[in-house]
């Protein structure tokens, strides 16, 4: 549906960490310590509002040199909204922090959607590898299964850097990090 769309690394060895939703007080913050213990990149995909709401822990991600993506301004579904509202709210975000990555919250978008994106130069990336950490009847260890099995390289791996995600993102990560080194895969950031 996507063709200019990505959704894996075309690298068998690489590894790619991205995080949705944040910036978000304790749980952002925690992500970043955890990535500079291992001293990995990850690619965050970053609500507009949340970054208005929380200026320093953005601060922080750039400061770790961490891939800032888009995750529009208000954190929009893509099917309840007009193309022309919805590229609006993607723009909003562009004027705070300049970067032509951008996913589509829930990973949903209208071709209309998608080809307007395409106009303004935005590379769309989705992933090949969803954790469910927001799932609330999702545990640790089921959790950490469903990542790891699926985890041959090349894959990108959606976390989110959420309140809701908090719980499980707080005794996944390391684990899964471990795991990935283990494989002797090479951690990337988005571009």
């Amino acid at each position: 549906i996507y063709p200019n769309a990505q959704f894996h690394l075309n690298h068998p060895s690489y590894i790619a960490l991205t995080f949705d939703d944040g910036p978000i007080p304790e749980v952002t913050e925690y992500v970043i310590d955890v990535l500079k213990h291992y001293n990995i990149p990850a690619t965050f995909f970053c609500v507009g509002e949340n970054i208005q709401k929380h200026p320093g822990i953005f601060h922080k991600l750039l400061q770790n040199k961490h891939s800032i993506g888009n995750h529009t301004f208000s954190h929009l579904n893509a099917w309840k909204y007009t193309s022309e509202k919805y590229l609006q709210d993607v723009l909003k975000f562009y004027k705070i922090y300049n970067t032509s990555l951008f996913r589509p919250p829930y990973g949903k978008l209208k071709p209309s959607q998608y080809k307007a994106l395409l106009k303004h130069n935005f590379k769309i990336v989705f992933w090949s590898v969803i954790s469910y950490d927001y799932h609330p009847q999702m545990t640790v260890q089921k959790c950490l299964n469903i990542i790891q099995n699926k985890t041959t390289g090349g894959q990108i791996i959606l976390f989110h850097d959420s309140q809701k995600s908090f719980r499980l993102i707080s005794e996944i990560l390391p684990s899964y990090i471990e795991f990935c080194q283990k494989l002797k895969l090479t951690f990337v950031p988005l571009k």
